[in-house]
């Protein structure tokens, strides 16, 4: 889960609210004040991020619940405010049931969506256990591989690579070729090319675009599960010690080709 830095509100002074957003988002946990919670509230509802995202909300819903101090402040200015900040207020204070307790937390991650809950319980809780959620992630099968494989060896699909093509995915770890001339076309390279064609898919690389436009809709979510866990990973490692460290015990554990990857070499 990923903010954009705090806004100005084009002044050369930073937005305070803005600030105090994008710690409390950034991981409450490493240094809890309840007038910073209130402030990112604040801010968050002047700028409908709700609307963009609501596991934000879910966020603050459970800031209020794991912190007594925050719970008493919001309840402390709820009579003072109205409107959309009001409404924001008592959900947060008093969610309906299936909001409570981090209820929503799915048990096996199936979307990015489902992967920023688990985020926002980390960035709250600062408790490691959801994050293995998506370490698990990178351990799913290499589908890419898979479709690949037996796409090029069919004969019920017009799907091609030319030479140029094929010299081009090797160049991203994705080697094709034959065992012999009447073998079929498949994937000769060792390594999970689900973060292969992803990793060169956000590189804009037009051929192993071509490759996810003739994916089905499950692979595509297969695919942008695995990416988004792996990014995710690498990114908040750079932030917090804990994942860094994290990252380096899945690096060395059994498990998918893309635990490797967490650490550079």
């Amino acid at each position: 889960m990923s903010h954009e830095s705090a806004a100005t509100d084009g002044s050369t002074e930073p937005n305070l609210d803005a600030t105090k957003f994008a710690e409390v988002t950034s991981g409450v946990y490493r240094r809890f004040d309840p007038e910073s919670v209130w402030m990112a509230l604040r801010y968050a509802v002047g700028q409908q991020l709700f609307d963009e995202n609501p596991t934000i909300m879910l966020m603050f819903v459970r800031i209020a619940e794991i912190y007594p101090e925050a719970q008493a402040r919001l309840q402390e200015i709820r009579s003072q405010e109205s409107g959309p900040l009001r409404q924001a207020i008592d959900l947060i204070v008093d969610p309906p049931n299936e909001l409570r307790e981090a209820k929503y937390l799915p048990d096996s991650i199936q979307s990015p969506g489902e992967m920023d809950l688990c985020w926002a319980e980390f960035l709250v809780t600062g408790k490691t256990e959801v994050i293995a959620k998506i370490v698990a992630v990178l351990d799913r099968d290499d589908r890419t591989r898979e479709f690949l494989n037996q796409t090029l060896s069919s004969d019920a699909t017009d799907f091609e690579l030319s030479d140029a093509e094929r010299t081009e995915l090797q160049q991203f770890g994705i080697g094709i070729g034959k065992l012999s001339e009447d073998a079929r076309w498949e994937i000769m390279t060792p390594g999970d090319s689900d973060l292969f064609l992803w990793l060169a898919i956000k590189d804009q690389n037009a051929t192993c675009t071509r490759i996810l436009h003739a994916m089905d809709e499950p692979l595509k979510l297969h695919l942008a599960s695995k990416g988004a866990a792996f990014w995710s990973l690498q990114a908040n490692a750079t932030q917090h010690g804990t994942i860094r460290l994290l990252c380096e015990q899945a690096s060395k554990q059994p498990g998918g080709f893309g635990r490797k990857l967490l650490v550079p070499a």
